[in-house]
């Protein structure tokens, strides 16, 4: 490894960066330039996601932006303490774990996909950071068994149980998000969306793939945690299973929730908000539902519910809506002060926009 190698390697260790590129000016002089994670995705090419192990370009950016920007599963109160602890459910190629360490570096992620190439994606990205995270190339449910799933490779957010898919409804959310976004989003944003609707076109072209699951609570002995400070589900229309598969023993541990929960009329899923509601509310927890602007009338809901208890934890919270810190390259040439040899700490570390 170069020693510009070394360094870059360190940067991206640091919370919150995302890109980092390195190099010795005509003077001798190290440069560092790094890019933050948390802005609109951008360019592709120069982008915080363009060194990224992915299956689509254009769901990492809806992922990235429905993640970092909106901060999509820290709504309804829900925060990051210091030292939490986060089940990753539904972990597709890590983002939210990519999350939760940008942002709450003390957290220890137990991450779990159970789509093979998706996992291989999930594993590059979270090694190849150094991020301190358990995964499980498996999907967490109300018991063990090795089951079909539709992979898309297209679109693998929507990769699911293969008796649970419903092709229809997903194109209709595919077609709702981009006239959402086309009427609402931010500029600048035609070509990707081209590109996501152009997905339709293709009729939802899917591999089947054998996978395996887990009981929730068959897991949660084996890692043998004190607490779950937060449990984040996104898993097309199995949530309802996850929870199921949580023994009446465990959930004391679990403090927090935050999940998509599929209702859609017409479907097995009719009614699922209000069940899930329910068996949330009659475990203590204080329950909040909303539905994403961007996906009315598709039968996708926001599910957070927190234990009322949970306030009165003593550790900080390091994570809320709204509170991320810009990166300061003072603070990061500290920082790589204290963890490398004196000739590879750059004179000067930049944050940038973009990054070539």
């Amino acid at each position: 490894m170069t020693e510009t190698d070394q360094v870059k390697s360190a940067l991206l260790r640091f919370p919150g960066v995302a890109r980092a590129r390195v190099d010795r000016s005509e003077t001798g002089r190290l440069i560092a330039r790094v890019l933050p994670w948390g802005r609109p995705s951008g360019n592709a090419e120069t982008g915080a996601l363009s060194e990224l192990a992915e299956i689509s370009p254009t769901e990492t950016r809806f992922l990235h932006d429905e993640i970092f920007v909106a901060e999509s599963y820290l709504q309804g109160g829900v925060v990051l303490r210091e030292d939490a602890i986060v089940f990753d459910v539904g972990a597709n190629i890590g983002m939210f774990t990519l999350f939760v360490a940008a942002r709450c570096p003390s957290a220890k992620v137990f991450a779990f996909e159970p789509v093979p190439e998706v996992f291989e994606r999930l594993r590059t990205n979270v090694e190849g950071r150094g991020i301190p995270a358990r995964l499980f190339e498996i999907g967490l449910s109300e018991q063990d068994e090795r089951i079909r799933f539709n992979f898309y490779p297209e679109i693998s957010i929507m990769s699911c149980r293969a008796d649970y898919a419903a092709f229809d409804n997903e194109r209709h959310l595919i077609q709702t998000y981009v006239d959402h976004e086309r009427a609402a989003g931010p500029q600048g944003r035609e070509t990707h969306l081209d590109a996501v609707e152009a997905i339709l076109a293709k009729d939802f072209e899917y591999d089947e793939r054998k996978c395996v699951l887990r009981r929730t609570s068959a897991v949660i002995d084996e890692v043998a945690v004190p607490v779950i400070d937060l449990l984040k589900i996104d898993v097309q229309r199995a949530e309802l299973d996850v929870l199921r598969g949580i023994d009446a023993a465990h959930w004391p541990l679990v403090q927090q929730v935050t999940m998509e929960v599929h209702d859609e009329p017409g479907l097995p899923t009719a009614g699922r908000v209000d069940t899930v509601r329910g068996i949330l509310a009659e475990l203590g927890f204080d329950v909040q539902v909303t539905e994403p602007k961007m996906l009315a009338g598709n039968g996708r809901f926001s599910v957070q519910a927190i234990r009322p208890g949970y306030a009165d934890d003593p550790r900080p919270v390091v994570a809320a809506v709204g509170n991320g810190r810009p990166l300061d390259g003072a603070e990061l040439r500290t920082w790589l002060a204290e963890r490398l040899p004196a000739d590879l700490v750059p004179d000067e570390v930049e944050v940038v926009s973009t990054l070539v």
